[in-house]
């Protein structure tokens, strides 16, 4: 009988083999925090009765992890059994026996909706490890900065309108407020495209995710680097028909956002696209610096014109474009 089986483990993780990469890494990122865990990759040896071993570790682990995604939720044989099974023991989650984690975008329903789940989607390496830790030792989850008063501006109440002035159709603000030139600042610029890469790189995971969901014969793999980096590469019938990176910084490290078609060798600074900044009006947008030169990825919208989503579209089709050659 294996060590996480002999003796009781404070997890055991429930995963379907779509996403065993994420079973594992969690499975060591609690083991660097002095947890024990038992992975079914790790922990059941061959020639092993699969279901006689899922159902002791099942029972004998402290608290249950369910890895949740599409795949788990729609297609896992077993996952339901095993993450029913930590619910029934403490129905009302007062222990948190069962511990949802959610790897992929996905639609939680029915009684796991009841659940409070730590939420992996769209966060780099060390924000979901924090999640992950906060939330299995039970950390209070207040933030490390002071929240921005939700009040008005000065922070006092607003003042109410004048009755007589309501009633003339006078307002304290007027409707038409104008666009007051030269108020972008460096900072502006920075957030705009730092949020513009976590909603492609949002966008990417999410758009893989339902590839592969309409195609049974595609496959991907999906690889947060860092905070600011991420490769993607789409398999057809197990072959790679597509690869790419996608970093924050472009070639010289500034307000853009690189992207590389092949395989990526680390260090690296090869582009084929970039997407950099565009001011118009007191607006910021993406601008393609090679814009549709070379394919009609810019179709129905404006390379050097574009909205975080629009950017987001642009890549993606240049990313899919070989799978319909």
């Amino acid at each position: 009988m294996i060590w996480g089986v002999r003796r009781m483990a404070d997890f055991f993780i429930s995963y379907t083999g779509a996403d065993e990469g994420w079973a594992e890494w969690i499975a060591w990122t609690l083991e660097e925090a002095r947890f024990s865990v038992v992975l079914q990759k790790w922990d059941f040896p061959a020639g092993s009765n699969f279901v006689l071993e899922m159902q002791r570790a099942a029972s004998s682990a402290k608290r249950t992890i369910a890895v949740l995604s599409p795949a788990y939720l729609k297609e896992s044989k077993f996952g339901s059994a095993e993450w029913a099974a930590a619910f029934a023991t403490d129905p009302d989650a007062i222990r948190r026996v069962l511990v949802p984690v959610r790897v992929r975008p996905c639609e939680i329903t029915g009684i796991l909706k009841s659940i409070v789940y730590v939420d992996f989607v769209g966060a780099d390496e060390a924000t979901a490890r924090k999640r992950l830790l906060d939330h299995v030792q039970g950390t209070r989850l207040k933030p490390a900065q002071r929240p921005a008063f939700p009040g008005t501006a000065s922070g006092t109440e607003a003042k109410p309108s004048f009755p007589a002035d309501i009633a003339a159709g006078k307002t304290s603000r007027p409707r038409h407020m104008p666009r007051v030139a030269g108020k972008i600042t460096d900072q502006d610029r920075r957030r705009f495209v730092r949020d513009a890469f976590g909603l492609i790189r949002a966008y990417f995971q999410s758009a893989l995710e339902e590839l592969r969901n309409d195609s049974p014969s595609v496959d991907f793999e999906f690889t947060p680097v860092d905070a600011n980096s991420l490769t993607a590469e789409i398999f057809v019938n197990g072959n790679s028909r597509s690869q790419c990176r996608i970093w924050l910084g472009g070639l010289s490290g500034g307000n853009d956002i690189g992207y590389y078609e092949g395989r990526w060798d680390r260090g690296s600074n090869a582009l084929n696209e970039s997407l950099g900044l565009a001011e118009e009006e007191g607006e910021l947008f993406l601008s393609a610096m090679m814009g549709a030169m070379f394919g009609n990825y810019g179709e129905g919208l404006d390379p050097k014109k574009m909205t975080p989503e629009d950017g987001a579209e642009y890549l993606w089709r240049r990313f899919v474009q070989p799978l319909e050659r």
